[in-house]
């Protein structure tokens, strides 16, 4: 008896810890949908079961399993199909119950839901074989991709009607807001920490009595979500106190801005515009009240959208803090790219060939720099764009702005001594070289090197030249037979000039012992 108590708590404790490395989503009687892990990561390998259970013996089964095919590859299982929908068709033999694997590899970091839908199966019926519609179930995997960042968190988050409580904090997830029963709307503002992550805000802005719950969802470019979660509390109706204006009047009055006699309101939500590349949603103060301001990383600049009562349209604007007054934005956008004109910096000196000037360029007209030719088809304008800072050459034929940095180092070069004659003639050489073509630059400085190249091939030729002629010179007068026998450097006999050396020897000897004789006798 102890036995069998010790085994079946063995298999309900195995049953507990197996089904705890699954996520379960079942959607109703008969379809049950299982993951062997979630979260994933990229390049992890997920197995999703399908257990399909029609309470009574099934001939054929049909269903389509959908997925995001953008965070996860279909690799195997029994089904056929891709590119986010797979179809599964099977004949089972008589079981109430059949369950599927499906086989996925994580390519990309994300959500996909995994969904199973169309489910119908052939049973046996009082007529014969009838079809059985069963319900469809669902369920969420996540992906993550460590190489990228983690950062979830937000960095700012503000209300356009209330407190927040607690203080905002990027480790509080929790908030909670109280508003008068006046307050019928109320917009969320958040930033996220990281540049790269995104942000949704869920629930609607109308406010309304009682308890409201907004949820900002933060998902780091790794694909790791943080869910802040804001409960905005709506008062009862209020008695009247006075004939004065509403408060809602007082906060739309406070964010009214008359820009040369027209009134235009400052917006309070942006979540529908297309802000430029670079710039984030974030939220500022104007009067004292919280607006919708698109900033860029490096914090250049703080752009308002502001609207008048006779158009929909936003339009981009700076704030002149010091007179509290707006300047509208002058850019252009270009691709992707926006090029907000800038003046250009103080210790820039303008190069002789140039001169300030002005151009229009769309509904802009911005400062410049021309030349003196009066049929150039182009200005040169200083520029925000991505990040940075430069001059730019717009093309006003084409309507197209190019980056051209040369000019900052132009406006240096060209400061010249005028007392200096060496140094005019340097910026005159330069001056004219500046001012030819590429093409022609090319061909100036080719010419010098090809001339030099030339010389130095000829002096190498006539070096080749010179010593293949003292060679063949040299082994005609070791083949000369006047030099026979000779060595150069040492002087040596030949044999016949040896043998009448030594005749002579002899007859010499001969000759003095004749003479000896003679003197004896």
């Amino acid at each position: 008896m102890k036995n069998s108590i010790k085994s079946l708590f063995s298999l309900l404790l195995s049953i507990v810890i197996f089904s705890s490395a699954l996520t379960f989503n079942t959607s109703a009687a008969g379809t049950i949908i299982a993951f062997s892990k979630n979260p994933l990561t990229v390049g992890d390998s997920l197995s999703v079961t399908i257990s399909i259970d029609a309470g009574t013996p099934m001939y054929g089964v049909m269903c389509n399993v959908g997925y995001n095919s953008a965070v996860l590859e279909y690799k195997s299982g029994g089904g056929a199909g891709g590119a986010g929908s797979v179809r599964i068709v099977e004949s089972p033999s008589g079981e109430t119950k059949v369950t599927y694997t499906l086989t996925f590899n994580a390519i990309k970091s994300g959500t996909s839901s995994i969904s199973v839908n169309d489910v119908v199966v052939s049973v046996q019926g009082a007529n014969g074989s009838e079809e059985k519609t069963l319900s469809s179930a669902s369920a969420n995997v996540t992906v993550n991709d460590v190489s990228l960042s983690a950062n979830a968190n937000l960095s700012a988050l503000s209300l356009s009607a209330g407190t927040l409580s607690p203080k905002f904090n990027k480790n509080t997830t929790s908030y909670t807001v109280s508003v008068k029963n006046s307050i019928t709307s109320c917009n969320v503002y958040a930033t996220a920490e990281d540049s790269g992550a995104k942000v949704s805000v869920s629930g609607a802005s109308e406010l309304k009595i009682g308890k409201n719950v907004r949820t900002v969802t933060v998902t780091a470019p790794s694909g790791a979500q943080k869910v802040y979660t804001i409960t905005i509390n709506r008062s009862e109706a209020e008695k009247p106190v006075s004939s004065a204006p509403s408060s809602s009047e007082d906060e739309k009055n406070d964010l009214v801005a008359n820009i040369e006699g027209v009134e235009y309101t400052v917006a309070t939500d942006i979540s529908g515009e297309k802000l430029f590349k670079g710039f984030t949603a974030s939220t500022a103060k104007f009067n004292d009240k919280d607006v919708a301001v698109a900033v860029d990383a490096e914090n250049k600049y703080k752009i308002y959208f502001l609207k008048n009562k006779d158009s929909k349209e936003l339009k981009p604007y700076i704030l002149d803090e010091a007179n509290n007054n707006f300047i509208k934005l002058a850019y252009l956008t270009q691709g992707e790219n926006t090029y907000i004109f800038s003046e250009t910096p103080a210790d820039f000196i303008v190069p002789e060939k140039f001169f300030s000037s002005t151009v229009t360029i769309g509904e802009n007209t911005v400062n410049c720099l021309s030349t003196a030719d009066t049929t150039s088809d182009f200005s040169y304008v200083y520029c925000y764009s991505n990040g940075q800072y430069s001059f730019y050459r717009y093309d006003k034929l084409e309507n197209t702005i190019q980056r051209y940095p040369e000019m900052l180092t132009l406006g240096k070069e060209d400061i010249v001594d005028p007392d200096d004659e060496k140094d005019m003639e340097k910026n005159s050489l330069t001056d004219r070289f500046m001012s030819l073509s590429a093409n022609a630059r090319i061909i100036v400085i080719a010419i010098p090197l090809l001339i030099i190249a030339g010389i130095a091939l000829l002096v190498l030729i006539i070096i080749k030249l010179f010593k293949s002629k003292n060679n063949e010179d040299y082994e005609d007068l070791l083949d000369d037979e006047i030099f026979d026998g000779i060595s150069f450097g040492n002087f040596t006999e030949t044999k016949e000039q040896t043998e009448i050396s030594q005749d002579s020897d002899e007859e010499s000897t001969v000759k003095a012992e004749q003479v000896e004789d003679s003197d004896t006798n």
